[in-house]
């Protein structure tokens, strides 16, 4: 009787075990799909590379404006942003600050929200730019491949940052960056002294820059 008594708890141990494989097979497989991208704020490593790339003077900083506001949400806005969105914004220019400085050029869409992102974060009015407008298409990805002229910092929407291609085709920023967890994300890119495809060195979000507490 307790041999037999052992089958079902070895049967079940066996499914448990099976449908964990197949959840963590499906999982990897799909991270393989979207990719991934070092986070800037969590890689010592990276952030070191990064900051050598700034003050090389190659860095593009693509930046998705911060939360904003939708019809009848019901949330108190300014400018198109939410107080998250605002506040979301202050965080990461002072973060940027802390680690790269003010010396940059910025650029952002003439879209409310964009623009309020941009003053919010960095504390002065951005150059606005036709190619970083919602329907951006190929204008936006030509001034990538072209040659570099100093670091830069681009606020803009998922929709410009989720059609870019690298120099195969392939998508530029390897993840789908359109859900709301993407408000306020930063693709840092290294651009080619001479021109050509730009790569992807790192990723921050919004919570990244926040200090935290020794």
């Amino acid at each position: 009787m307790a041999e037999r008594g052992r089958f079902p708890v070895l049967y079940w141990a066996s499914i448990f075990l099976l449908l964990l494989m197949l959840v963590f097979s499906a999982w990897w497989w799909y991270r393989s799909t979207i990719g991934s991208c070092d986070n800037l704020l969590h890689d010592a490593v990276t952030r070191a590379h990064v900051q050598r790339m700034w003050r090389d003077g190659r860095v593009t900083v693509l930046m998705r404006h911060t939360e904003r506001c939708r019809d009848g949400d019901g949330q108190h806005c300014t400018e198109g942003l939410t107080a998250k969105g605002q506040n979301d914004a202050r965080v990461i220019g002072a973060g940027m600050k802390r680690l790269f400085g003010d010396d940059f050029h910025l650029y952002s869409s003439k879209v409310d929200r964009a623009l309020a992102t941009a003053r919010l974060a960095f504390g002065r009015d951005p150059e606005i730019v036709p190619w970083l407008r919602e329907d951006c298409k190929d204008d936006l990805q030509k001034q990538l491949f072209s040659p570099v002229v100093g670091n830069q910092v681009m606020v803009t929407h998922s929709t410009c940052l989720g059609v870019l291609v690298d120099g195969r085709g392939e998508k530029l920023i390897p993840f789908k960056p359109a859900g709301s967890e993407d408000y306020g994300l930063m693709v840092f890119l290294l651009r080619q002294k001479q021109g050509g495809a730009p790569k992807v060195l790192a990723c921050a979000w919004p919570g990244d820059w926040v200090e935290k507490d020794d």
